[in-house]
């Protein structure tokens, strides 16, 4: 990660993070658990060319892509789609959940496929 190029556009990162809504990608944990989760979905959508063995290994995502994938989930917490916490055990950040406009969002986007 560092100043290389964005591989990542606009459409393509909202892509992701509904994919990772629809698909419930939601407890990110700690340390690179996210960024290895963006690369997984990025890689599954086609947008990064990430040979399954090397997923959890290699780091292909750019950290611009990273923070732009990351600002569009924090737009998503500002506007109360989502919210800190999973469970009892993971009452706050890292973990996320959908909430009750969280939940009816996905089932929106689930209907559109």
């Amino acid at each position: 990660m560092g100043e290389e190029e964005n591989k990542l556009n606009d459409e393509q990162i909202d892509m992701i993070v509904k994919d990772m809504i629809k698909t419930k990608i939601l407890t990110f944990g700690k340390g690179s658990g996210l960024y290895h989760k963006i690369q997984r979905v990025a890689t599954k959508l086609g947008f990064l060319d990430i040979k399954p063995y090397d997923l959890g290994y290699i780091l292909v995502l750019t950290n611009e892509d990273y923070l732009n994938v990351s600002d569009k989930i924090w737009e998503l917490i500002i506007d109360g789609t989502l919210a800190p916490g999973y469970n009892q055990d993971n009452p706050w950040f890292p973990w996320l959940h959908l909430t009750k406009k969280g939940k009816k969002y996905r089932e929106k986007l689930i209907e559109e496929d």
